[in-house]
């Protein structure tokens, strides 16, 4: 029992860190606190080396209900690194429970493979992971295996946003765990209800249940979950804006995290320290507690907590007056976010830059500052959009799995009636077979058998009725819910066309305006840097306005019109107008067309120029300056034309193949002069090559290039 305990402790801890990230992330992004935390409770997921080899050991030399055991341990350290590892052992433990007859404990196979499940993103599996474990708990009398499922569907449903489900849940479990006096999972679902009292904003019963949970944790004396209670009960002060508190926790949690020298936490617990003194304007201690906060990351090098560490020491050289050292720290943090590729925290670089270049009155920076902030911002609300848009199809994908449940339960209830009533009519054959004499007998008997379990028929088919009936509403609920799935992707689509255009036209008004600035006489050098400044800004976001616009489009599926283009003529117009932007970054364009000479092709010519001036401008967008790019066309075996522009760039990895022609997917490479990049321009070229019946290939490996290869039919 203490051996199970500690595997769920270690559950319970993933769930909190799992759920805690997808909210803070939902309703709280750019919160200092959100890198902070997610470091600080990844440390405790990490793996043990030592006890897998152990238990490895161990498992050679073990058979039975003990091998059994080990296997489920064995699954449980891997759930965090490697899912799979963890469903093949819980698999080879779920196989050897049913072949031991095993009466307990065939749930617990199934909840880890639930959890490795949810590990990997694959939610549906996990809930029928955690169904069937609950549904073999309570087979089994099973009363451990019963709460820890119940609890593991609150917390999906939790991570779904799915509040009032995961409520219910939690409250089922909770008075099992009471009943076995199962402390863990009783501090766990404590910690768990106050979370979800917390995102409701109810802090009064959310404080009440951390009390609840740190006490129980104080009286397991466990140093760890101590300190990781007091912390979870100083951030919830720090929400509420009663810094006292939060100090008072925060620095009982140091004191804890000393005592087991958690470097990690520690510097978590300090770098909170430091935003509950700032916000209580005690800047000098919060200095000294950052820079120790500070130092204790830099030397474990932990890059994924480092950005949010240099935002709290920037903000507080920021209000001490030091703006020098304020614009050091808030630069390291913008390099550290765009290396990790931490949106939240690059958002906030941005935003404390403008801060800063407002108070210094220096308008260019406070322009490309505010802008970079604004489009981050923008940004992030899409993806809660995306949030939502998810959490809507996760809840129909359950009721619908739910349903099916309900039916595959009442089709099993008529399969044994059916059965029972085989069984009985046998049983009766041989009664009569074999007693003769006694054939009025068993007739009569087998009359009122037969009565009974048409009796039970007609009552199993009510029921059936009644199931069909509710289908038939839950059918009529999910085409609702299609529909406003629906209207809410088509009112995105309209309200981004509307927007597109919006600022087009205004945006040429600038660039105008600045083309009339540039013709002045009496400008200064600073004058024309800064018009300059303002056009290219325009030309950028007229670049964005224009790939928006041309995705809204494509996805009208309006029909290309065809006309015989001479493809080598067109090819040169193409490159030609792109060579100066190649010039720029001293790159040589290099064509070989001279299989193609003549040649024509039935093709819309607007799609054909798109296509190319796509392809090549993101071959001169991330190569390298003086490379080249080499633009060939030839004819194939079967009298197709193909293009292929080749460059020099960065390549593309395995993983970028996989999201290659996604709208507004960036990948790994990035532009080589600052140029933008908004990830729709191979979105759009493979739109318009199927739009024309055409196949685009891509070859290219990491660091070594990329070449594409679009090929068209002849008519």
């Amino acid at each position: 029992m203490r051996s199970l305990k500690l595997v769920y402790t270690n559950l319970f801890f993933y769930s909190y860190l799992h759920i805690q990230i997808r909210w803070v992330l939902r309703l709280h992004h750019g919160l200092p606190f959100l890198i902070v935390f997610l470091c600080s409770a990844l440390t405790g997921l990490a793996q043990n080396l030592h006890l897998i080899d152990s238990i490895k050991t161990q498992l050679k030399s073990s058979a039975g209900s003990k091998q059994f055991d080990l296997l489920n341990d064995l699954a449980w350290e891997y759930r965090a690194s490697y899912p799979d590892s963890t469903i093949y052992f819980a698999k080879q433990a779920q196989t050897l429970a049913k072949k031991l007859n095993l009466k307990k404990g065939l749930a617990k196979s199934i909840n880890f493979i639930g959890v490795a499940q949810n590990h990997k993103g694959e939610r549906l599996l996990a809930f029928q992971s955690y169904a069937e474990a609950l549904r073999i708990a309570v087979e089994q009398h099973d009363s451990v295996q019963h709460a820890y499922s119940t609890i593991n569907l609150g917390r999906l449903f939790f991570e779904q946003g799915l509040l009032s489900r995961a409520y219910e849940y939690y409250t089922k479990a909770l008075p099992v765990f009471e009943t076995l006096k199962d402390s863990s999972g009783l501090c766990y679902t404590y910690q768990s209800l106050a979370n979800l009292f917390k995102i409701q904003h109810d802090y009064v019963k959310a404080e009440s249940h951390y009390l609840k949970a740190l006490e129980m944790r104080l009286a397991l004396h466990n140093t760890r979950d101590i300190m990781a209670a007091l912390v979870m009960t100083g951030r919830l002060y720090q929400t509420k804006k009663d810094e006292d508190k939060a100090i008072e926790f925060l620095l009982r949690a140091d004191s804890a995290g000393r005592v087991i020298h958690d470097e990690i936490n520690l510097a978590e617990i300090k770098t909170n320290l430091a935003t509950s003194y700032l916000n209580k304007g005690l800047l000098n201690k919060a200095e000294i507690m950052c820079a120790e906060g500070l130092n204790a990351i830099l030397k474990k090098n932990n890059v994924l907590i480092l950005p949010q560490a240099y935002l709290t020491m920037g903000q507080i050289k920021f209000k001490m007056k030091d703006l020098a050292s304020a614009k050091k720290y808030f630069d390291a943090a913008l390099k550290v976010a765009i290396r990790t590729r931490d949106m939240t925290s690059k958002m906030d670089s941005y935003y404390w830059l403008w801060r800063l270049s407002e108070t210094g009155n220096n308008k260019t920076a406070v322009l490309e500052n505010y802008n970079k902030y604004l489009i981050l911002k923008d940004s992030i609300k899409d993806l809660d959009l995306t949030r939502q848009v998810e959490r809507i199809q996760f809840e129909i994908e359950i009721e619908r799995k739910e349903r099916e449940n309900e039916l595959l339960k009442a089709n099993s209830s008529i399969n044994e009636a059916t059965i029972h009533q085989q069984r009985l009519q046998n049983i009766i054959l041989i009664i009569i077979i074999l007693f003769a004499t006694a054939l009025g007998l068993f007739q009569w008997r087998n009359l009122r058998a037969r009565k009974k379990v048409n009796s039970k028929l007609a009552k199993q088919n009510n029921f059936i009725e009644l199931q069909r009936n509710e289908i038939s509403t839950q059918n009529e609920k999910l085409s609702q819910r299609n529909q406003e799935l629906f209207d809410l992707n088509k009112e995105k689509d309209t309200l981004m066309s509307f927007v597109a255009h919006d600022l087009k036209s205004p945006m040429h008004r600038i660039k105008g305006v600045s083309s009339l600035l540039e013709m002045e006489a009496s400008l200064t050098e600073t004058q024309r840097m800064y018009i300059q400044i303002i056009k290219d800004a325009t030309q950028a976001e007229l670049d964005i306005i224009k790939d928006v616009l041309d995705a809204h489009m494509l996805e009208e599926n309006i029909i290309p019109t065809y006309s015989n283009v001479s493809v080598d003529l067109a090819l040169r117009k193409r490159i030609e107008s792109l060579h100066q932007v190649a010039q720029l970054k001293s790159i040589q364009l290099h064509a070989d067309l001279t299989q193609i000479e003549n040649e024509t092709l039935n093709i819309d010519e607007s799609y054909l120029n798109r296509i190319v001036d796509n392809l090549i401008s993101n071959a001169i967008k991330f190569s390298s300056r003086s490379s080249t790019v080499l633009i060939v066309a030839g004819k194939t075996t079967n009298n197709n034309i193909w293009i292929s522009v080749k460059d020099q760039g960065p390549g593309f990895s395995d993983h970028d193949k996989q999201h290659l022609f996604q709208k507004f997917r960036k990948l790994s490479a990035q532009p080589t002069a600052g140029e933008s990049s908004n990830g729709l321009g191979l979105a759009i070229v493979k739109t318009l090559v199927d739009r024309l019946n055409g196949s685009i290939e891509l070859r290219s490996s990491l660091g070594k290039g990329s070449e594409f290869i679009v090929t068209f039919p002849i008519q």
